[in-house]
């Protein structure tokens, strides 16, 4: 199980609220999570694999503004769970267990979309990689023909034919 799959499974048990996850040094959301949460919280939507968008912040930002984002979630009736990487939590993936740090009851807000456009989102890393990929490979394309221009030069230099 990848941990995408993971979070699929805490949101299904949970499918009223928003779920958001410590990942590494980051508590993030992801899929309809993230796009509730970058509507609602202003946070920075980017992807977190090919057709899945991630909204997340720093642990530390998380830990020093608690208050701050509670009373922002709080003010719009959200539903959320956070969850924590905990010694015996109740949910295992791989060597490592979580359970809930934060739960806030709220509305459910309906947001259908898993996902929104990947082609439209700026912060869409797999089209920034495809991008790379065409300009390097138009850069190969115009160092080959620059090879093979200057062969010709070399051919025509020492007067060989073909």
């Amino acid at each position: 199980m990848k941990f995408y799959e993971f979070i699929e499974n805490l949101q299904k048990l949970n499918p009223n609220k928003v779920i958001m996850i410590k990942t590494g040094a980051f508590f993030n959301s992801i899929g309809r999570d993230a796009i509730i949460l970058e509507y609602i919280l202003g946070l920075k939507r980017s992807c977190f694999a090919k057709g899945l968008c991630k909204v997340g912040f720093p642990v530390k930002y998380f830990k020093n503004n608690l208050k701050e984002i509670e009373k922002k979630l709080k003010d719009k009736n959200l539903g959320i769970i956070v969850y924590d990487e905990i010694e015996n939590g109740r949910y295992k993936f791989k060597e490592k267990s979580y359970d809930i740090i934060l739960e806030l009851n709220g509305d459910t807000i309906t947001e259908t979309r898993k996902n929104t456009d990947c082609n439209k989102c700026k912060n869409n890393l797999y089209q920034k990689e495809t991008n790379t990929y065409t300009i390097k490979q138009e850069n190969y394309e115009k160092l080959a023909k620059k090879v093979e221009e200057f062969l010709e030069n070399i051919k025509e230099i020492l007067n060989i034919k073909k």
